[in-house]
């Protein structure tokens, strides 16, 4: 059970909201504490901190942000979704900061706490930046500093031709984040899902589009004609601590957590300038990135690449996107089929949907990986399912090293094989086989590291959970107990995988989800 009380930071003065409950039961039911998961929120700046204790000895910091590239909010448009906003800005942040204006200094920082450099990564819908060290200590003590160089970062002129792109006086187009998306723009596996998310996701009917069919690396054409000015606009936008969320996990101490956290607080305040105010930015980003704004629907009449709903015995008119790539192997390809899934907050639905990939692809004795690889004439070499969660997600299945004569064999077999398992195939016994497995895969993750085992659910949970203050569906407005109840029910799967063995007794419920996620998609 929750419980909400506050605290004053000792340097900002920052009457937190802080809100405690036991730990995720994951991680297990040796800590019996009330408060092994503490959520600060400040009243001021809306900066949030968390800090879970785990019995691990390394202590790992997640300062996560939720970045959107849809183009610019409000119909503004400042920028292309394809310029790589998100992932330039990655770079850039460890240039330096306002009070440590050097390179390096970060990871100099970080190897004398005992951590083995820093990083970060960008995904669609966020950035998140990582440290992890031996102990808390460390990461205690640089978290302060990590933060300085996310929320304010030098974001020269000099670092941003360096570091994202310039020519050099061969006249070759150069820089750290060009070469890095030149050498994957044009591979076969990014091409396709560029091709996938473009579908997908296209564009409003005013024009307006999504941020999940962009490329968040950067395309070469974009980051030859980006400017520095745009990416620091996008980081008044998007680098505020109303969109910051610092993240502590380990064997630590929640006070020492909270100090750290509020010497943050006090940097925010003292650099914090009126001109800073979302209502005074031009183009603002109005509310929380992702949760206000609209996914458009998909284009289904006439569209080159999409598929209507699935009829047995109709012949299909739609016609698949083929997409060249550059290859030393002509003869072979490959083939992804994707749909639309359900929204974020049916957890059960998605994780439902993830242990029904598995039990059609996981094995040699998966249905099917028997129809397509394991058999005497095999039409690829590989299948394997992704997927994502956003506010509406999508879920993947790739065909790897198809032949070409044989590609259009792929899709009606597929399809076949969907519409057996449905109409009386599907095997019980082997789904609760499956089940089993994911809960032992599970528990043992969370057993050798928790943070990894955590930290996806909590980074889903700030982008599109329900916020205190909030409003929610029905009307009412959230408690800091409902934000508390949410983050635990995106954490801790186990309840979902009960869920899913109470459903063992009819294959009706799995044949049900085939039919609504994928025939009828």
């Amino acid at each position: 059970m929750a419980t909400v009380s506050t605290e004053v930071g000792p340097q900002s003065s920052t009457e937190w909201i802080v809100t405690s409950s036991p730990l995720f039961s994951i991680l297990g039911t040796e800590n019996k504490s009330t408060d092994a998961i503490k959520s600060y929120r400040s009243p001021k700046t809306s900066l949030r901190g968390l800090v879970v204790k785990t019995d691990e000895p390394i202590c790992s910091l997640h300062i996560l942000l939720s970045t959107e590239s849809n183009g610019g909010g409000n119909g503004s448009r400042w920028h292309h979704p394809d310029d790589g906003l998100p992932h330039t800005l990655e770079h850039l942040v460890f240039l330096g900061s306002q009070t440590h204006p050097h390179k390096g200094i970060l990871d100099k920082l970080a190897n004398r706490c005992m951590a083995d450099g820093t990083n970060a990564w960008t995904a669609t819908d966020h950035t998140a930046y990582t440290l992890s060290t031996a102990g808390s200590e460390g990461a205690i003590n640089l978290m302060p500093i990590f933060a300085d160089h996310v929320l304010f970062p030098t974001l020269t002129d000099s670092g941003f031709v360096t570091e994202i792109h310039h020519i050099n006086g061969k006249g070759e187009n150069k820089g750290v984040v060009y070469c890095e998306m030149q050498g994957r723009e044009n591979g076969e596996g990014s091409l396709v899902d560029r091709a996938a998310m473009d579908l997908l996701y296209p564009p409003a009917s005013n024009g307006e589009t999504s941020g999940y069919s962009a490329e968040t690396g950067g395309k070469m054409s974009n980051l030859r004609t980006l400017t520095v000015d745009k990416v620091r606009r996008y980081h008044e936008e998007y680098y505020t601590p109303d969109n910051t969320i610092l993240i502590l996990t380990g064997n630590v101490e929640s006070a020492d957590f909270f100090k750290a956290l509020d010497e943050v607080e006090a940097l925010i305040l003292k650099r914090q300038q009126p001109s800073m105010k979302v209502e005074d930015r031009s183009g603002p980003r109005v509310g929380r990135p992702w949760t206000n704004s609209l996914v458009p629907p998909m284009i289904v009449e006439n569209k080159v690449g999409v598929y209507p709903p699935y009829k047995p015995n109709e012949e299909w008119k739609a016609q698949p996107l083929s997409i060249s790539f550059p290859s030393e192997d002509e003869s072979r390809g490959t083939i992804s089929l994707a749909w639309r899934g359900p929204p974020y907050s049916t957890r059960a639905t998605w994780n439902h949907l993830t242990l029904l990939w598995d039990y059609l692809t996981e094995s040699a004795a998966s249905p099917l990986q028997l129809a397509f690889v394991e058999n005497d004439d095999p039409l690829c070499a590989d299948i394997g399912p992704a997927s994502d969660v956003f506010t509406e997600g999508y879920h993947q299945l790739w065909f790897q090293e198809v032949d070409v004569e044989s590609m259009e064999e792929i899709v009606p077999l597929f399809y076949d094989e969907i519409s057996k398992q449905i109409n009386g195939d599907f095997d019980l016994a082997r789904m609760s086989t499956v089940i089993r497995r994911y809960r032992r895969r599970l528990l043992e993750g969370s057993e050798r590291r928790p943070t990894r085992a955590i930290i996806d659910g909590i980074c889903r949970n700030f982008m599109y959970g329900p916020r205190a203050g909030e409003q929610s569906t029905g009307g009412s407005v959230i408690s800091p107990q409902d934000e508390m109840a949410a983050l635990h029910s995106d954490v801790d799967v186990l309840p979902l995988l009960d869920e899913a063995e109470g459903k063992l007794e009819d294959a009706s419920y799995w044949q049900g989800l085939m039919k609504e996620f994928i025939l009828d998609r």
